[in-house]
């Protein structure tokens, strides 16, 4: 599929550099130089190993930038004015209009200011209260925060993670080294599957325009359980018709929806013993879940274990009379309140066979 990427971008002589891309074996090779780096900072600072490496990459381009090379910086980070009393870096001899980097001795240098940079300022601060498992959560929300301009930079830093399985790094116990690449690979940008090279810095002024329309998925048919008269999302623990994914924090089986993770109830199950054994608190899970009242899953129950999505795989939804709002929001791995939000009001106002929207534009 072809896609044609307008950049803007301001003038400076490493732009033919910057545009080239990045060997797989690059990409890997650096990875398992810096995780433990990075773990050392999830450990000290509590931001997940996998966001870290995943910043690092795309900013440094897997240090083979000349920021990374010539000035120990990993991030991509500026100045910022008076901020900064340390030495720095300018790619050009024209100090007047090229951008201001902060030198470091060593790279460890760069990625503990990297931790400071995002612990100390107050923009950030609701990523700490996030789980360390949700990378998802943590890639957009520095993206909202201002991290940098760039409007794919939140889909960039997920597919590295997903891409490298860098969420093994969130677990220092899991052995710390990349799978191996074939010589010559090469990292190429895909919409939203593949990483596209980016210097990830706060001063980027990038954007791109006329992407090609993303590919709506055929989605499986399912049969509904019906639970107290309403249908709940279960599945047969022998025949999900879902991908498997990597989820460092259980034994358990776990599947993607709609890029969402999830795995099974078991007979017996509280969301309060569920969170205990994926290490997330009682009250993220049930966000994760839309579920405010006391209700307890049932087994073969879908649960969510990091936060849904806001676009869907399907268009439209055709309505059961035992349908309700929170049955469509789990099976399609969609937020209930966007749910809601694209339609007009209670399911009251709807019959069975009336359509609603689901990831309709």
């Amino acid at each position: 599929m072809k896609q044609l990427f307008c950049t803007i971008m301001t003038i400076s002589a490493f732009w033919a550099v910057w545009a080239q891309p990045v060997s797989e074996k690059a990409v890997r090779d650096y990875i398992d130089t810096y995780n433990a780096m990075a773990v050392k900072e999830m450990e000290a600072y509590k931001i997940p190993a996998s966001i870290t490496l995943a910043q690092a990459v795309y900013s440094s381009k897997a240090g083979t930038n000349r920021v990374a090379m010539e000035a120990n910086n990993h991030f991509g980070i500026t100045c910022h004015g008076s901020e900064w009393e340390g030495e720095t870096f300018y790619e050009t001899e024209d100090r007047s209009s090229d951008r201001c980097y902060r030198k470091y001795t060593d790279a460890g240098e760069s990625y503990r200011d990297h931790s400071l940079f995002l612990v100390n300022r107050s923009r950030y601060a609701a990523l700490f209260e996030l789980p360390a498992t949700d990378y998802r959560g943590w890639a957009r929300g520095l993206k909202e925060a201002g991290y940098a301009v760039n409007p794919r930079y939140a889909d960039t830093l997920i597919a590295i993670i997903e891409k490298y399985n860098l969420t093994q790094y969130d677990v220092p116990a899991v052995p710390k080294t990349a799978a191996p690449a074939k010589e010559g690979d090469v990292v190429e940008s895909e919409a939203k599957t593949e990483p596209e090279w980016d210097t990830g810095t706060e001063t980027v002024t990038s954007s791109q325009e006329n992407a090609a329309p993303e590919v709506k998925e055929e989605f499986p048919q399912i049969a509904p359980r019906t639970v107290d008269n309403v249908h709940v999302f279960v599945l047969n623990p022998s025949k999900v018709p879902f991908k498997q994914a990597y989820y460092p924090y259980t034994r358990r089986a776990v599947y993607e929806n709609n890029k969402t993770k999830f795995l099974l109830a078991k007979a017996g199950d509280t969301y309060a013993s569920l969170a205990t054994s994926l290490q997330l608190t009682e009250k993220n899970l049930r966000l994760y879940n839309d579920v405010y009242d006391n209700s307890e899953p049932v087994e073969g129950e879908v649960i969510y274990v990091e936060m849904k999505s806001t676009k869907s795989p399907v268009d439209y939804h055709v309505l059961d009379e035992k349908d309700t709002y929170h049955y469509v929001s789990q099976l399609y791995g969609v937020q209930l309140k966007i749910l809601v939000k694209r339609n007009s009001g209670t399911l009251k106002n709807y019959k069975s066979g009336d359509r609603i929207c689901v990831g309709c534009k």
